[in-house]
């Protein structure tokens, strides 16, 4: 397993917040081990944490693409993805998800600040036993939904936009009154549909930071969604109003290469602090 990094930012916004914000972002569990990513929550202790999608493999084991390419891509997809599996297996590496491995997060991750999980493309058909666990352990899904959230004295709107009919909750959520902290797997949706909003800050992942980072902050090779040198692998854009986790567990037999595992925390601060 290729090493976990912590990477901060701090978000400064419009709004009146009376002390900051310590949101953590974790993303892309794939039912991996994720042990050292929730020591690292616990010895972080957020204000809140952000899980923004594919914590669970929940697609009848067929490669997740299906339902969005076109049929030479999906035939390419599809290839690598068996060809994958192949390798795993061929190398003996004990990397093959388990729904023990990200109850076992989520349930840690719970007990250390306020839990808010959105759905990503691997998760379109979650289980019985996935609705009971979350409903249980008191973990908040935000399946195409949002809750109005105080925190230190501040109220935000948090939104999970799902990765399939979405259509419906993002016209109501845009248009809603309050701070909006959107968690949307898909970065490539910002610049289709967020950008022209007042949604102040998007939280993503599905990249896992492209696998392969060229440079010491430059572009993934292939970026899910966006293909080869996408442009939002990794990294914060849009002067913050994007975020883009580079995920926390690597699914591939091929390992990560300049690109490690990455938890992220952002310090949200208002337009008053650190004013006399």
């Amino acid at each position: 397993m290729s090493k976990l990094v912590l990477t901060r930012y701090e978000i400064k916004t419009e709004y009146n917040i009376p002390e900051p914000i310590t949101i953590a972002q974790a993303s892309d569990i794939h039912e991996r081990h994720n042990e050292d990513t929730a020591a690292m929550l616990a010895e972080i202790k957020p204000d809140i944490i952000v899980v923004t999608g594919d914590t669970y493999e929940r697609y009848d084991n067929r490669p997740q693409y299906d339902f969005e390419r076109k049929p030479v891509k999906k035939l390419i997809i599809n290839a690598i993805h068996y060809m994958n599996r192949f390798l795993i297996v061929l190398a003996g590496r004990n990397n093959n998800p388990k729904t023990a491995n990200s109850d076992s997060f989520l349930k840690t991750a719970s007990e250390i600040a306020p839990l808010y999980v959105s759905l990503g493309n691997h998760e379109q058909k979650l289980l019985g036993r996935d609705y009971r666990f979350l409903a249980e352990t008191g973990i908040r899904l935000l399946d195409n939904e949002y809750q109005k959230v105080s925190v230190n004295g501040f109220e935000l709107l948090i939104g999970g936009m799902s990765s399939w009919e979405y259509e419906d909750f993002f016209e109501r959520f845009k248009t809603a009154k309050g701070f909006k902290l959107l968690l949307c797997h898909h970065p490539e949706q910002f610049e289709k549909i967020i950008k022209d909003t007042d949604i102040p800050l998007t939280l993503s992942g599905h990249t896992h930071g492209g696998q392969i980072r060229i440079g010491k902050k430059g572009a993934g090779f292939f970026v899910p969604g966006q293909g080869i040198f996408g442009k939002y692998a990794h990294g914060s854009f849009f002067g913050g109003r994007l975020i883009v986790s580079a995920g926390c567990s690597n699914t591939v037999a091929f390992p990560r290469i300049n690109n490690p595992r990455e938890l992220v925390v952002i310090t949200l601060k208002g337009k008053n602090d650190g004013e006399v």
